[in-house]
């Protein structure tokens, strides 16, 4: 069953840092992939709570558990980068 979060993260992760146009800064190449990384846990840890505690019914819970961990997006990816001294941001700029 934990396929659905693993798939779920990198199609929510590449709309979210490509679709929003998000930036990582203030890390270098490794630590913005360990950032990732921790951020990928932190999402499949918030999925794996959410469904669990739902688990009653199944199907319910894991659409539940997708739409909780796919909003949480945000604040999980931040986190995950501010752990290794990273800050994710708006591009500065405009067209």
């Amino acid at each position: 069953m934990l396929l659905i979060p693993v798939v779920l993260f990198w199609a929510v992760g590449a709309v979210y840092f490509g679709g929003f146009e998000r930036d990582v800064e203030g890390a270098s190449g490794f630590r913005q992939f360990m950032g990732l990384i921790l951020s990928y846990i932190l999402f499949v840890v918030v999925w794996w709570v959410v469904y669990h505690f739902l688990m009653k019914d199944a199907t319910i819970g894991a659409v539940v558990a997708c739409v909780a961990a796919g909003v949480a997006m945000p604040l999980l990816v931040r986190i995950g980068f501010m752990l290794v001294g990273g800050r994710v941001r708006r591009p500065a700029g405009g067209h």
